[in-house]
């Protein structure tokens, strides 16, 4: 099925006078290919004769102009719809209706806002920036004739940059406020910028911590190739965002995760913060009993990376929370590798931290907020995880 195409233009009063001398125009990639036009309407109807539907939007009186600018420049053209017919320039909600109208009927559009009053051409450009968010990809070019000699030379250069730049003008921003950016939103420019943003994005919400430092390394790559003066302090600022989101090689993990737990949390994503803030408490004991129980530690260490190779944390820090429990009901302990003798040794250092209850405490608000059983307001619920915080910060950071 072959796609509908169109160029749409908004008609001005430019040409239609008797006394009206032609100026001369040319594209900007094809700056020897000049000729005379009355306007912009007769060099669209002449340059896509055939694959694109020419589509006027047009007042009374604007139409009536171009139809003596194609009488003068012997041109037949019968296209005007009475669906694009404005006949209120100052009523812009229905002038948004009738643009976007024109917008969703086709396919692949050529855009011309060389025309038209004064304010036509801005409100269709706004219009493109605002409907566009989503996708640019159908707009191939929007049409300007810049004035090079008034009234006599007219260098048409073509604006699609500019609404892709404000598209990702708007994704950087975005994205730098909450961490996502939403899946619809496609640049062929950007293409690679967004995977990237969507991949770094996608490890962060999932918690897949593992993989965070590729993807935030593979997007900060895609930011230092921005130069575009417009966004490129948005794309320096969210390259430190980033950077900061991932940077955990010069901290201990549970304090990067506590961090993160805070940030996350900042941007109102309790859950997540929720779960961090626990996975922080489990690292906490773990990195507390490899300094107190160092020989011990060791061991155990060993026999959990030849077990579970890098998942093999998780797995540790899954027998050394479950400390408090008697050595003779700790099902989770291998007696081959781990005598009574050593148990009691790690537990008492377990104990001296004294987080059971704050750890419990933060998986059971967890656990409730996940299987969906809160019935408080969101404005509650946070207020009771930003006391879990600062009881972990009281407990743990501040004691360090």
């Amino acid at each position: 099925m072959n796609s509908k195409k169109a160029v749409i233009t908004i008609l001005g009063l430019i040409g239609g006078k008797d006394n009206h001398q032609k100026a001369t125009y040319y594209f900007e990639e094809k700056k020897e290919e000049k000729k005379e036009y009355f306007n912009t309407f007769p060099l669209l109807i002449e340059k896509f004769p055939n694959d694109y539907k020419i589509v006027p939007l047009h007042t009374k009186e604007a139409k009536s102009v171009n139809e003596k600018v194609l009488q003068k420049s012997d041109i037949t053209f019968a296209n005007f719809e009475e669906k694009y017919f404005i006949d209120d320039d100052k009523n812009f909600t229905k002038l948004f209706n009738i643009i976007n109208s024109a917008i969703e009927e086709y396919d692949e559009l050529i855009i011309d806002v060389s025309h038209g009053f004064r304010h036509l051409p801005i409100l269709m450009v706004v219009d493109l920036i605002i409907q566009n968010f989503q996708d640019t990809s159908k707009i191939k070019q929007i049409f300007f004739a810049k004035e090079i000699v008034q009234y006599k030379e007219y260098e048409i250069i073509d604006l699609k940059e500019y609404l892709d730049l404000a598209n990702i003008s708007f994704v950087l921003t975005t994205f730098e406020k909450n961490y996502t950016v939403a899946s619809h939103i496609k640049s062929e420019i950007y293409k690679k910028l967004l995977k990237e943003l969507n991949d770094f994005s996608n490890d962060l919400m999932a918690l897949n911590i593992g993989n965070l430092k590729k993807t935030a390394n593979e997007l900060i790559i895609e930011l230092d190739k921005i130069e575009e003066i417009s966004i490129e302090k948005q794309a320096l600022k969210l390259k430190e965002t980033v950077q900061q989101l991932s940077n955990f090689e010069n901290n201990d993990l549970y304090f990067y995760y506590y961090q993160l737990s805070k940030t996350l949390f900042e941007k109102n994503y309790i859950l997540l913060s929720l779960t961090l803030l626990y996975e922080s408490t489990v690292l906490f004991i773990v990195f507390s009993i490899e300094k107190k129980n160092n020989e011990i530690y060791k061991k155990l260490e060993n026999h959990f990376k030849n077990k579970f190779s890098e998942k093999y944390i998780y797995q540790l820090g899954d027998l050394l929370k479950n400390l408090h429990r008697n050595f003779v009901d700790n099902n989770k302990i291998n007696r081959n590798l781990l005598n009574e003798k050593e148990y009691l040794l790690l537990q008492n250092s377990y104990k001296s931290l004294n987080i059971q209850k704050l750890s419990k405490d933060i998986n059971d608000k967890r656990n409730n907020l996940a299987h969906a059983n809160s019935i408080k307001s969101f404005q509650d619920i946070s207020q009771e995880v930003s006391k879990l915080i600062f009881q972990y910060e009281s407990q743990i950071i501040n004691k360090k």
